[in-house]
């Protein structure tokens, strides 16, 4: 089993902070195979802040005062939400079609290590890699920690874009349906 300094311990953030980061990021099959199950979300959500806080201060030193002001709160705010719902449809998909016990506390821990990727995402072009990089971690969690099969995990993944990607066609659908009913002129678009 691995040291215990491995895994982020908001009461003691200086020492678990940095081999907690490393474990993830430079071997997570052993890191999520023995990670703890999740107390509560403490520890995952102030990790889970850190790891936004990083790039958004990046980002606040280039561009000033406002984004410390408005921007900053917002992200962490989005980040937050987004990365829970993201974590209650990993439990509730492992759940339901997996037969398994993973619950939304242990979905988000998953994910709150899963996101330790996002520190470099202010690097340009390393963004969309961040992106891929965490989803592997988050399938690599539902993998190793949850015991679901890859290939179920995959499509627990998968299946969340689809559903995505078909809910914003009909949006723009829905969009477009409500502009010519109330006699919405839409703007031409020139292709060149």
């Amino acid at each position: 089993m691995q040291d215990e300094q491995n895994y982020f311990s908001s009461e003691r953030i200086s020492e678990t902070l940095l081999p907690s980061f490393k474990a993830t990021m430079t071997s997570p099959t052993p890191c999520f195979e023995n990670m703890p199950v999740a107390q509560g979300y403490k520890n995952s959500m102030v990790l889970l802040v850190i790891y936004l806080l990083v790039p958004a201060l990046i980002a606040s030193i280039f561009s000033g005062f406002i984004t410390i002001v408005f921007i900053l709160p917002m992200f962490l705010l989005f980040g937050i939400a987004g990365t829970w719902s993201w974590a209650w449809y990993l439990g509730w998909a492992a759940r339901t079609f997996c037969k398994s016990s993973l619950t939304t506390t242990d979905a988000f821990q998953i994910c709150a290590y899963g996101a330790a990727p996002i520190v470099f995402s202010m690097i340009p072009i390393v963004g969309i890699i961040t992106t891929l990089w965490s989803l592997y971690l988050n399938w690599q969690g539902l993998v190793s920690h949850a015991k679901i099969g890859g290939g179920s995990a995959l499509l627990i993944i998968l299946a969340s874009f689809v559903v995505l990607g078909i809910s914003l066609i009909l949006l723009v659908i829905l969009l477009f349906q409500l502009a010519a009913q109330t006699g919405m002129n839409l703007p031409e678009v020139q292709y060149f």
